[in-house]
């Protein structure tokens, strides 16, 4: 087995902390092979284990390697790498977000795979942070989140997912006996990225599209 161990950021707690290799494997169990005078590529895959949070990853390597020849002898060394994380799967990048509400996203997915219940709240303060920036009027985030749809800002259809996640929130929140589960943080997530979407990506890319249009003969 190669590296024991490697530092890097955790996809599931967002910490940058040391992996330890737990087991590893060549693609169609490849071997280094010098008949292939014309270089080779190896495709390793490596289950780590969070020094942190004890969840896995899987990393994927692609190394090439050439033969290379001195006076004495020849070797197959390795000349790039391409690394990959298959596991856990990555949620896309949402760009064009303001500052405050990609913060408390951000913060969201950082704590998605270790504890929904404070990943339910960190979305609640995701849409506090939009409707602040959104000047919603209002006592309540409910009050807020009507407003938003009375000023047509966002239509009927996400309120309606606005006001779930107020929901679970709430739930992740208090102690009723009653907290949110492994099972709903991927609901919650995609939730709350198609307001995000609806409100400041998809605005942003039909803008982009528009400006290269406008350039176009």
């Amino acid at each position: 087995m190669s590296d024991t161990k490697s530092s890097m950021h955790c996809s599931h707690c967002g910490k940058l902390t040391i992996f330890e290799v737990r087991g590893e494997g060549n693609k169609d169990g490849a071997k280094i092979d010098y008949n292939y005078h014309d270089g080779q590529d190896i495709t390793t895959w490596r289950i780590l284990e969070c020094q942190l949070c004890k969840n896995p990853t899987i990393v994927e390597v692609k190394t090439s390697y050439e033969l290379i020849f001195d006076a004495a002898y020849g070797s197959m060394e390795p000349i790039s790498f391409e690394i990959a994380i298959l596991y856990p799967e990555m949620r896309p990048h949402l760009t064009n977000l303001p500052e405050p509400i990609e913060k408390n996203y951000k913060a969201a997915l950082r704590v998605q795979d270790i504890e929904p219940s404070a990943c339910a709240v960190m979305i609640g303060r995701t849409l506090e942070a939009i409707c602040n920036y959104e000047n919603a009027p209002g006592k309540t985030l409910s009050e807020k989140l009507n407003n938003l749809v009375n000023s047509e800002r966002i239509p009927k259809t996400l309120a309606q997912i606005a006001h779930q996640l107020r929901q679970i929130r709430n739930l992740g929140a208090h102690d009723v006996g009653d907290e949110p589960t492994e099972k709903d943080v991927p609901i919650i997530m995609d939730f709350i990225e198609a307001i995000l979407e609806y409100l400041y990506v998809a605005p942003a890319k039909i803008a982009a599209l528009q400006a290269r249009l406008k350039k176009t003969p």
